[in-house]
């Protein structure tokens, strides 16, 4: 027989782009649809190993993507949200919940491509509401995805009449040479689901047996940790933990059914005796499943193994801005988490700086204000980094909350690289003056000034407390403070005019620091309220 190979390999490799295509669409649709509720559930289902398990299958199996699952795990463990350990369990889970794609095409309704494909694309022309674009998305991908199967299943007709590659089919009766297929085919495609669906399709034009189709899914399971290597390189040591875990689990899970493909297959044969491709994708389910049974309490030694062999060191310079990895920003709810994370540290910071810098401008040495300046630069850097995070984060789809959250992130790194200058720059200008004509003021002005520097900074503890806590009330009590601020502020000042008749060579230039002391402790103040009004919106 001759065959036009040419015309097979067009078909084949058009439908494997259709396919892997579909996926993509599909998946990014259930994502954006799914939208910050994954978190959440991911959250709140991390308690036990076998919580994680049921959240790692749900997730996955909702928006089809493991990678987007990993992710967010990854996520939550570099926040410190959720612990290592219970990552594995997501990961098990993932591996089940990638099954549902299999499930789905051997039902055979890959006659319906057209029609899905139609329905989709009407949804988001007619439409206008992004949810019912995004599930219109859902429809045209997993049309695609039968689109891209029918073209692939044309291509192979031929095949069945070709005794060299039913020759070759039938050498799958060895393992070990399905095996390296699957394996060899997915690293080259980087998705087991193709793998999957090019096996059912051979099972569908009656080019593979029971026990060849198991033997390269099997392989497929063994090829996704090239993927899952490859992801990890560069990323945070996290993701490659996650990702080593995940290759330890394909692999021990490899090696424990390599032994059991024939009763593998006489189960999935009982269950459905004359349906071959529902047979594989059983096979493809029962191997998942039963896995994730047998490793699903050996987390915990797992763990501990992976975390001494790969430690989650952070390498940077000061390990300060670990968090920010452009890893995370494939789901903007876990990198607008960590940004929150970095913007504490940045509190910190500018809280360490403020809680010295009134008593150097006040009373330090020239060595103390040139410190108080050197410490301006980190703040500056880490600043910078957030909003350059943040910058690249606005770049990709976002809805409408996120894109509100992140312009208050932007507002308030900004505030505190202001309330850190207010110290660094105005306050350190002024003490060079006072140091200049050599004066000091008293201890009473002394006591008041630091009165209400504390004020302001309370304050500015208490608003970004309310923002980490999503507390109106506390955002409302500083907006309240402003009024008692303001009248000892005033104080002080009628204060220092009363001074101003006093005999004293240096007194302008007194009454000049001060008042420039507490002009400055007057932004601060202010900074706090801008910080809380974001809160309150």
């Amino acid at each position: 027989m001759n065959i036009n190979w040419w015309v097979l390999l067009y078909e084949l490799i058009g439908g494997l782009a259709l396919f892997l295509f579909g996926m993509d669409v599909m998946t990014r649709a259930l994502k954006a649809s799914a939208g910050s509720q994954l978190k959440i559930f991911l959250q709140k289902m991390t308690a036990s190993r076998w919580k994680a398990l049921l959240a790692g299958t749900g997730i996955t199996a909702i928006i089809q993507s493991s990678s987007v699952t990993t992710v967010l795990a990854v996520g939550f463990v570099s926040a410190g949200i959720m612990q290592f350990e219970s990552t594995l369990g997501i990961i098990l889970g993932a591996n089940i919940g990638t099954t549902i794609t299999a499930q789905i095409i051997a039902f055979k309704v890959t006659k319906v491509a057209l029609l899905l494909v139609i329905v989709g694309y009407l949804f988001t022309l007619v439409s206008n509401q992004k949810k019912h674009h995004e599930y219109g998305r859902v429809l045209l991908g997993l049309g695609l995805v039968f689109l891209g199967m029918n073209v692939m299943g044309e291509g192979m007709h031929p095949l069945k009449e070709y005794p060299p590659f039913l020759q070759i089919m039938h050498n799958l009766s060895n393992p070990l040479l399905g095996i390296a297929i699957g394996a060899i085919f997915t690293a080259l495609v980087q998705s087991s689901s193709a793998t999957t669906g090019v096996v059912i399709i051979l099972a569908a034009q009656g080019l593979i047996s029971t026990q060849g189709g198991i033997s390269i899914i099997i392989g497929a399971n063994i090829g996704t940790c090239v993927t899952a290597l490859l992801s990890a390189i560069g990323k945070p040591r996290t993701a490659m933990q996650v990702a080593i875990a995940h290759v330890s689990f394909k692999i021990i899970g490899a090696l424990l059914w390599v032994w059991f493909i024939p009763q593998l297959a006489e189960i999935t044969e009982a269950i459905t005796p004359r349906d071959l491709p529902r047979q594989i994708a059983n096979a493809h389910t029962i191997f998942n499943v039963a896995n994730a049974m047998l490793l699903i309490g050996f987390t915990s030694p797992v763990a501990k193994i992976i975390s001494k062999i790969f430690p989650a060191k952070h390498t940077g310079k000061d390990g300060d801005i670990h968090l920010l990895n452009k890893y995370y920003l494939q789901n903007p709810g876990i990198a607008i988490e960590l940004v929150d994370k970095e913007l504490d540290k940045l509190y910190l910071k500018t809280n360490h700086t403020l809680s010295k810098g009134l008593t150097i401008a006040l009373e330090g040495s020239q060595t103390d204000l040139e410190e108080l300046r050197l410490s301006d630069k980190t703040i500056d850097f880490h600043q910078k980094q957030i909003l350059s995070y943040l910058q690249q984060l606005q770049q990709g789809q976002l809805e409408k909350d996120e894109t509100n959250l992140i312009k208050k992130q932007v507002e308030i790194a900004n505030i505190l690289e202001a309330a850190a200058d207010l110290i660094t720059t105005d306050m350190v200008e002024a003490a060079d003056h006072r140091i200049q004509h050599g004066f000091y003021i008293s201890d009473e002005t002394n006591k008041l000034i630091k009165g209400i520097y504390s004020q302001s900074i309370a304050s500015l503890s208490t608003a970004i407390r309310a923002y980490q806590t999503d507390d109106n009330t506390l955002a409302s009590k500083v907006i309240a403070s402003k009024k008692s601020f303001n009248k000892c502020s005033l104080e002080i000042k009628e204060r220092l005019m009363v001074r101003l008749s006093q005999h004293d060579e240096n007194r302008i230039s007194i009454i000049r620091f001060e008042t420039e002391i507490i002009e400055s402790i007057g932004r601060l103040n202010s900074l706090a309220r801008r910080i809380a009004k974001l809160q309150l919106g």
